[in-house]
């Protein structure tokens, strides 16, 4: 049934992205449709900004980009920032020690800075794609390595934490939960089974996606997000409709007011023909 929809944010991973890492043919299409139609799409992302500014631009898209979990929101790729939400000095240090004394790998991100505790363990996706590397430090976004360049990532402005565990580990939402719950101040979610995300309390998604909605003068019951997982619940809440992705779990999926098909399956394109343009 169509829906009186104005903004569109997807998430990226297990939502908009296939599981090979691209956006399908029809995916691309109904977003290109919804924005000649006048409506608003936007990338929302745990992914730093420049990472996610760039994946917009590779594949034809431009458009706002709620990036780090909320903690940065921008009007187009590389564009005019309009909110920005730095960790406490203190609770970053806290969040360090945790870490450390977890031993496990973890990456720090900041405006234009990634360090990497484990220079041989690299986990993220900016890394995979030697191309799509290099476009990045071409925009001079600097790679840092091993624990002194973590620590020294300390004396700067950070936006979140991103640490990977053994993919043996089931339970790293809970681990993490026990081990950073007397820190004040923060947020923890997931992005996938086998990672945490740990950021200021006022950083997420739906406070992102809140702020981009005002800045364009759009009511939130004209809000349509799409996502698979904890880090997206915050914005499938805040939005007028929220939408999961079949390939979520059953948690995100009782919390969400409508479900998609799966990422392999053309869901955010699915919903957007559905929602937006009555189509099926």
């Amino acid at each position: 049934m169509k829906q009186d929809i104005c903004l569109i944010a997807a998430d990226f991973d297990g939502t908009l992205f296939s599981p090979d890492g691209s956006i399908s043919p029809y995916n691309l299409q109904m977003i290109h449709k919804a924005q000649a139609s006048g409506l608003v799409f936007a990338a929302a992302t745990g992914r730093f900004p420049e990472n996610a500014s760039q994946m917009m631009l590779d594949n034809g898209i431009v458009c706002p980009i709620i990036s780090a979990n909320g903690a940065v929101v921008e009007l187009s790729p590389y564009g005019e920032r309009v909110h920005e939400v730095i960790m406490e000095k203190d609770t970053a240090r806290a969040v360090f020690e945790r870490l450390e004394a977890l031993d496990v790998g973890y990456y720090i991100f900041g405006p234009g800075t990634v360090d990497t505790r484990r220079e041989n363990d690299r986990h993220h996706i900016s890394e995979a794609d030697e191309e799509h590397l290099s476009k990045l430090k071409k925009r001079r976004v600097i790679y840092s390595y091993g624990e002194d360049a973590c620590r020294a990532a300390l004396t700067r402005s950070i936006y979140k934490f991103f640490a990977f565990f053994p993919e043996n580990m089931d339970n790293v939402l809970q681990i993490g939960r026990e081990c950073f719950d007397r820190i004040p101040g923060i947020e923890v979610s997931q992005s996938g089974r086998h990672n945490l995300e740990i950021m200021s309390n006022q950083a997420n998604k739906g406070l992102g996606l809140a702020v981009l909605a005002r800045k364009l003068g759009i009511p939130q019951e004209k809000t349509m997000a799409l996502g698979d997982h904890s880090n997206d619940l915050p914005m499938l809440r805040w939005a007028g409709l929220g939408i999961a992705m079949s390939n979520a779990g059953e948690d995100i999926k009782r919390q969400a007011d409508a479900i998609t098909t799966s990422n392999s399956e053309d869901g955010v394109g699915r919903a957007i023909a559905k929602y937006c343009f009555d189509e099926t």
